[in-house]
């Protein structure tokens, strides 16, 4: 199987005049060793040219494997009276006698699909001509010049003219060659202790994986793979979510009061990443809607999802990338890819309505991306989105075949109130615990009443400042033992009592509450069966 690397070779051993080539900054070492090392065993001599510099470096691959830069007396920098004198460097490599392959980076910025200033789109446009003339006089010369950045965007009128290598996300097999021809770390794995640490590795790049690897050893023996797989693990999950602004969860342990058939269908789409479900063409869907008014519990379903399934989760704020601004697509593009190489994983959208809000261009081309990236995928990837309104959506973005399943989640009825009650008072008071109820089941229908249309935020909101309020009026400080605590025991007074004090949103902007509602009722599917709880409204003996 071919490396992401091999298909670079293919394009430089077909002798390409321009070849544009994306690759990530912590990468860019390894890269430039792999071209110069194959330009070495070809033949060719390997240049590079950055705008810093500005000037042209012989690189050279040592006896030791070590990346060398040698000078070049050739090229002479003019004085710099125009902005396109900066890259003067493509007239000179298209009139210089000799061969081999130029790198030339920071050029992508000045070549992407919109420039803004006037002087820049001048400059922009020079340089576009300077790369179709030298295409048309370096084809055949034997040489080749790469252009090489982190974000490779290319302007429609050029982007036909020059082929695309972009650098993806090494998988298993390549990570696993890279730690045995590493110089810097001698193991002695077995090929399942390899396995097991390109599992835990999946998603960063070979030099971030050394580099993970280099900071480990210091307080670590490399020799058990299993520790070390754990300690990848968790600082590629730090590494990730400060390289894309994401919160990376392993599958969560978590527990949900109702939404019992939205919960089903979860696991029915654990069985869909099976071997088995494969040999049928099963597939698990392109996505998930989950529609609802905001503290319904969209965000807990996903993390429920990725612990039914038993994949991790990635969180993301869509609203977010419009602050990214002319980076979002490329912000994107990167999440996207991350998300096809760890394979099976849940994309949580939160929030994904703000997004388009603006009805901008920006959000038109964020969604075309993602739905073309939804309906072409290979990998198992799960996507799901939670919405506030519906209304705000692009039409294209609800129609059938794009979320294959939409999910109302709705306010919680009196039997999912008392789960949920039941799940945040557990945490604070031992009676409530292994199934515990100490309370009548006439002291809950008071609380259940007091708390109709108050949705699972406010339930756990209302839970913790009960427990708050006891702690601190019953618990003297400093005055127990560590293992001589008292028992913390909330009141059907105290809960009734912090709800007297807020104002639930569904109360509070009823209107809003009621068209969110109402719109996903249209369209989704109920995420909850109807309450057959000893509590439901109806269940209520009136005769006593």
């Amino acid at each position: 199987m071919k490396s992401s690397f091999d298909y670079l070779e293919d394009l430089l051993a077909d002798n390409y005049p321009i070849i544009a080539c994306e690759s990530p900054l912590q990468e860019r070492h390894r890269l430039l060793t792999r071209i110069t090392t194959y330009c070495q065993q070809a033949g060719k001599k390997a240049y590079i040219w950055n705008l810093s510099e500005d000037s042209i470096k012989e690189l050279v691959v040592s006896a030791e494997e070590n990346l060398v830069l040698r000078e070049f007396d050739h090229y002479k920098p003019s004085i710099k009276q125009n902005k396109e004198d900066y890259f003067q460097v493509l007239n000179f490599w298209k009139v210089y006698s000799g061969t081999g392959v130029l790198i030339v980076e920071n050029i992508f910025p000045w070549i992407k699909e919109n420039t803004p200033k006037e002087t820049d789109f001048i400059i922009s446009e020079w340089i576009k001509s300077s790369l179709i003339n030298l295409k048309f006089h370096t084809k055949d010369s034997g040489k080749t010049t790469i252009l090489l950045g982190a974000n490779a965007e290319i302007a429609s009128e050029i982007a036909a003219e020059i082929p695309l290598w972009s650098q993806e996300l090494p998988d298993a097999q390549e990570i696993i060659d890279s730690l045995i021809k590493s110089k810097n770390f001698s193991f002695t794995y077995t090929e399942q202790d390899y396995l097991e640490i390109a599992n835990a590795s999946a998603g960063l790049y070979i030099s971030d994986i050394m580099y993970c690897l280099n900071d480990i050893s210091k307080n670590h023996d490399l020799g058990n793979s299993s520790e070390i797989a754990k300690l990848l693990l968790s600082k590629k999950i730090q590494l990730l979510n400060r390289l894309y602004d994401i919160e990376f969860l392993p599958p969560p342990k978590v527990q949900l009061g109702g939404l019992e058939l939205m919960q089903q269908s979860f696991k029915k789409f654990k069985r869909l990443l099976t071997p088995r479900a494969k040999q049928y063409n099963l597939r698990v869907p392109k996505g998930i809607m989950l529609v609802g008014p905001p503290g319904t519990g969209k965000s807990h379903s996903a993390k429920a999802c990725s612990q039914n399934m038993g994949i991790p989760l990635i969180m993301v704020d869509w609203g977010n990338f419009r602050s990214f601004g002319n980076q979002a697509e490329m912000k994107l593009k990167r999440l996207l890819r991350l998300a096809d190489r760890l394979n099976q994983v849940i994309l949580y959208f939160d929030d994904f309505d703000k997004g388009f809000a603006g009805d901008d261009d920006l959000a038109k081309r964020l969604a075309g991306q993602l739905l073309t990236w939804m309906q072409e995928r290979t990998s198992d990837v799960l996507v799901i989105a939670s919405v506030n309104r519906m209304e705000w959506l692009p039409p294209e973005l609800t129609r059938a075949g794009r979320f294959d399943y939409l999910f109302k989640v709705d306010l919680p009825n009196n039997g999912e109130r008392y789960s949920i009650f039941k799940l945040h008072a557990a945490r604070f008071d031992e009676r409530f615990r292994n199934g515990g109820d100490p309370w009548s089941e006439e002291q809950w229908r008071r609380i259940l009443k007091a708390t109709n249309r108050c949705v699972g935020a406010e339930i756990q909101t209302i839970v913790e400042r009960a427990a708050s309020t006891i702690f601190c009026e019953t618990v003297i400080e400093d005055t127990y033992a560590s293992s001589k605590l008292p028992a913390l025991e909330l009141t059907v007074e105290a809960l009734l009592e912090e709800r007297r004090q807020i104002n639930p949103l569904a109360i509070r902007e009823a209107d809003k509450v009621e068209s969110m509602r109402n719109k996903a009722d249209q369209q989704a599917l109920p995420s909850s069966p109807l309450d057959e709880s000893k509590f439901a409204v109806g269940n209520i003996e009136i005769f006593s």
